[in-house]
């Protein structure tokens, strides 16, 4: 079975480290996010097992860690606000709402650098990933988007 979703970080040793689903929602609660994970997995677009998923908007993100496979309904590990990153990737008019494929981009930006270099703790999202294990876990780690994994 192929599994597609936005985007799949896989450390150096080709492993998938987590799946990203970017649902660019105004409204996106903690519930719907739970739903929207729960249906990705009954529907086969990410399996239950991997170490870490994502769902992310330019408002909030959430992350599952290490998810039981017997819980579709498991609430995520952690969650967090989006700000800070989209206000450090966007060139021009914080605060607007992003296209899709905009924040597709933001987000694989962002996550590319940190696989890549180390970034600063001090604010969310990174302290949360700090106390998650997910900084140390995708450093060196590739980061490719879903359909072409």
């Amino acid at each position: 079975m192929t599994f597609a979703t936005d985007l799949i970080v896989r450390n150096a040793r080709g492993s998938t480290i987590a799946f990203v689903e970017i649902k660019n929602l105004q409204e996106l609660s903690r519930d719907l996010a739970i739903g929207i994970r729960h249906d990705l997995i009954e529907y086969g677009w990410i399996p239950a097992q991997t170490p870490y998923f994502l769902l992310l908007s330019q408002d909030v993100g959430f992350l599952w860690k290490e998810p039981k496979t017997d819980d579709l309904d498991m609430p995520p590990t952690y969650e967090f606000a989006m700000t800070s990153v989209v206000d450090r990737y966007l060139d021009k008019d914080p605060g607007r709402r992003l296209y899709g494929e905009e924040l597709e981009w933001l987000v694989l930006e962002w996550l590319l650098s940190l696989a890549g270099e180390v970034q600063p703790e001090a604010e969310e999202p990174e302290r949360t990933f700090a106390r998650s294990g997910f900084n140390d876990s995708i450093k060196g780690a590739a980061v490719l988007f879903g359909d072409a994994a």
